[in-house]
């Protein structure tokens, strides 16, 4: 609960600071002792405690109550508030934890600027506490054509060795599954595995995220880079990192150790790098958006994650996975693709990849009340994302068309979406077609259809188009 709590035995001392905390917006609690101070804390923690240090209760002062609470919380900031002569104690406070102190009479904008600042550490630790990620039960990879094969054979070396490796690719391409799987297989298995996507940082709060914080009174807050000590630090969208940090980031690198923001502590860290991007690098290092020397440093080997439209004969059994996959979290029933949507599907066109596919799977069991077969109707409605453009096949309307034009397009539309389907193989779509080899060859001239090379796999297209 983001509130406030005030102890502090005289009522009028509690009311005016509840009233100037709650002008600027903060939700306010009271108590009039350290008992029930504590009976507050334990019915719902507070975000943060402002403490009388000299609270007149014969079971338990202040002093007392900081050293209760601070034996099963050490997060939560109590702020001492402190009458002039009892400066002495307030150090001793501070040393038993405390995040600062506010001398009486209290001054408004001193009372504003510690609680500031405490809600800002409160905020950062919250932040770093929803970018920790577990490594437990880390993603599997899935796939069987060739172009996978030879992508997670790359995954495979990668994982047994100590390189910083650079993950390129386009976004929902599956990126951050092939981080985690590195670092799964390696000998950091058994260490943190932290990301942080950079690009939607709050750009003012970066640096306290990365390196951390500390200040002269002793208050600290654990960088990511500080928590994957022993780890590995996965960084997505590296180049949205600020030049000046991208600096501090080398030198961590270079000298394994981190300066925290405020410069206070300098700590030697031992950390794997693994960083993504979904940009053109050479044209953000072009315009000055990334450090050569940076990229020098994180991509010591560069893996480009394949776009599923290399590998849409994959496509089967990543759907079959995902509908595993929330039958087993969320309870819905275990449900199998037709064999015309599994086509629909590796004949569409997939800009979001591999994320785009699990969104629509998802959807499609959220909406759909029976058991039976997945059908080409319910992925159509399921499909907002998807471009259909392409598959006509299905759904086209043709009924406008001359019949030597509309049969054309159908030949077209067909045919490239077979050899798609079969990952580029031509003999296997032929097979598949009814048609001889040499004779598929030949209408493909004909119909003005090509394949180009995509990482590997060969991808059906009209001519016009490549």
């Amino acid at each position: 609960m983001d509130d406030i709590l005030i102890v502090d035995d005289n009522s009028r001392i509690r009311s005016l600071v509840a009233e100037i905390l709650h002008d600027k917006g903060y939700s306010i609690r009271q108590a009039s002792s350290g008992s029930e101070c504590l009976e507050e804390f334990k019915k719902t923690k507070p975000c943060m405690i402002l403490l009388d240090i000299r609270l007149q209760d014969p079971q338990m002062d202040g002093l007392q109550v900081l050293q209760t609470i601070r034996k099963v919380d050490a997060a939560t900031p109590i702020i001492i508030m402190s009458a002039h002569g009892n400066i002495e104690i307030a150090v001793k406070a501070m040393r038993l934890g405390a995040f600062d102190y506010i001398e009486k009479p209290i001054r408004v904008d001193r009372l504003l600027s510690v609680v500031r600042n405490a809600m800002e550490l409160v905020s950062l630790r919250r932040q770093v506490k929803v970018l920790r990620v577990s490594q437990n039960n880390p993603k599997l990879l899935i796939g069987s054509s060739r172009v996978f094969k030879k992508y997670k054979n790359l995954l495979d070396q990668m994982s047994k060795s100590n390189a910083r490796v650079l993950l390129s690719g386009p976004s929902g391409s599956g990126k951050e599954t092939a981080a985690r799987f590195i670092h799964a297989q390696s000998h950091l298995a058994k260490g943190p595995f932290l990301t942080a996507n950079i690009s939607t940082m709050d750009p003012e709060k970066i640096e306290s995220i990365l390196f951390g914080t500390s200040s002269d009174n002793e208050q600290r807050v654990s960088g990511l880079i500080e928590l994957a000590h022993g780890g590995t630090l996965y960084l997505k969208e590296v180049s949205a990192l600020p030049i000046d940090l991208q600096q501090k980031l080398l030198n961590v690198i270079v000298k394994n150790q981190i300066v925290n923001e405020g410069g206070i502590e300098t700590l030697k860290v031992e950390v794997r790098f693994l960083s993504a991007t979904s940009r053109d690098i050479e044209q953000e290092i072009e315009n000055g958006q990334l450090l050569p020397s940076l990229l020098e440093r994180l991509a010591t080997y560069r893996i480009e994650v394949p776009p599923l439209e290399t590998n849409r004969s994959d496509i089967p059994e990543l759907a079959a996975s995902f509908l595993y996959l929330f039958h087993k979290t969320q309870g819905w029933p275990l449900r199998e693709l037709s064999k015309e949507a599994e086509s629909f599907l590796v004949s569409s066109e997939w800009p979001g990849n591999i994320r785009q596919l699990k969104n629509i799977i998802e959807r499609i069991l959220i909406t759909g009340k029976s058991e039976d077969p997945i059908t080409v109707d319910e992925v159509v409605s399921s499909s907002a994302e998807v471009n259909t453009d392409t598959i006509s096949v299905v759904s086209g309307n043709y009924l406008s068309l001359p019949l030597r034009e509309a049969r054309l397009i159908f030949e077209r539309e067909y045919i490239s979406a077979q050899i798609n389907q079969f990952g580029g193989n031509i003999s296997k779509a032929a097979q598949f077609i009814g048609m001889e080899r040499a004779a598929l060859h030949r209408k493909l001239k004909s119909l003005g259809i090509v394949t180009r090379n995509i990482s590997g796999s060969r991808v059906a297209g009209f001519e016009e188009d490549m």
